[in-house]
């Protein structure tokens, strides 16, 4: 990798390609998939042991029951392997609004709260961040280790991986999974599209925190509704979705919350969204650039981790997996 992509920008080139990573993976773009992640395998072994408990956070994320499909070796290419699987699946976000929710009933927000029979699982799973020790020994006395189903041995050895929210959702999938059916994996054929750059660029880089702020400022929008539009209609789009009551309860709470109603909200992104696109033209550009140069000058690794992945895939498919040592 050419060292002035991470001399020059330093930290930046970590929340670009991570960022890029997750949206790529959503949009079932999964040539990019490859070369991300194959980017990410050439730097320090800081970034490896990152992509590690991120390809698990992201695959409970957008597909939870593939959590039960996590089954990582030393190897770097059994971790992109699952985000491959994620991104040629169709999205099942129940775990992320069912997390989400909770997350914020767990930081005092009852608005998310309906007076429903759907509120006992956000307690549940609310409780559960409160409480995570007594969470995971509940599920270790419920089930008995050879009878736990792959999902929640999945996300008991995942518990710890990423941020308090990340965690949320990873227990949401747990409950979910000790609490009712498992849904079935929908997987979608392989469509590559022209990928748009500048959704990469959003609040979680420098770049898109700039440019947000500033459009926010100069048109006198409530930075919020702008952060949360941008990622409802752009970077949460997913190549294919499966229905997701929990999801939707999440979008419509947080709607809510902004003081935003749900079918208004196009009114405040259509015209917003091309000034967006036009004030992050040079870095969309750049990022362009940066992933295409090392994609020319690396295509000997990137079709090295290609062959490893769907190698691993057939393995994993026809249970001929060797030497697995779990971590």
């Amino acid at each position: 990798m050419p060292m002035t992509i991470l001399d020059k920008r330093g930290t930046d080139i970590d929340s670009r390609f991570r960022s890029l990573l997750q949206k790529a993976v959503r949009r079932g773009n999964v040539e990019l998939v490859y070369t991300t992640s194959a980017l990410i395998q050439s730097l320090s072994f800081r970034e490896k042991n990152w992509f590690r408990n991120r390809a698990a956070i992201i695959t409970f994320e957008e597909c939870w029951p593939l959590g039960a499909e996590l089954l990582f070796n030393k190897k770097f290419h059994s971790k992109a392997a699952a985000l491959i699987k994620v991104a040629r699946s169709a999205k099942t976000r129940d775990a992320t609004g069912l997390g989400f929710l909770a997350y914020r009933l767990f930081e005092g927000d009852r608005s998310v709260l309906d007076g429903t029979p759907d509120d006992r699982p956000i307690k549940i799973v609310a409780d559960a961040i409160r409480r995570p020790d007594d969470f995971w020994h509940w599920l270790e006395r419920s089930t008995s280790e050879e009878g736990r189903h792959p999902l929640i041995s999945n996300a008991m050895r995942f518990r710890s991986a990423g941020r308090p929210r990340d965690r949320a959702v990873i227990q949401a999938a747990a409950y979910l999974a000790v609490s009712g059916d498992i849904p079935e994996i929908v997987t979608l054929e392989d469509e590559e599209k022209s990928f748009p750059y500048w959704v990469a660029l959003d609040m979680h880089t420098p770049q898109g925190k700039r440019v947000l702020n500033d459009v926010a400022r100069d048109l006198h929008v409530d930075l919020r509704q702008l952060e949360w539009t941008l990622f409802y209609f752009e970077g949460s789009r997913a190549n294919g979705t499966t229905p997701s009551r929990w999801w939707d309860r999440n979008c419509a709470c947080r709607f809510r919350s902004l003081g935003l109603p749900v079918e208004e909200a196009h009114l405040l992104w259509e015209p917003i969204r091309p000034q967006l696109i036009q004030a992050l033209a040079e870095d969309s550009r750049r990022l362009h650039h940066d992933i295409y140069t090392w994609k020319l000058a690396n295509r000997e690794p990137i079709e090295m981790l290609k062959k490893q992945i769907d190698l691993y895939i057939t393995h994993f498919e026809t249970g001929q997996i060797d030497q697995l040592e779990l971590f």
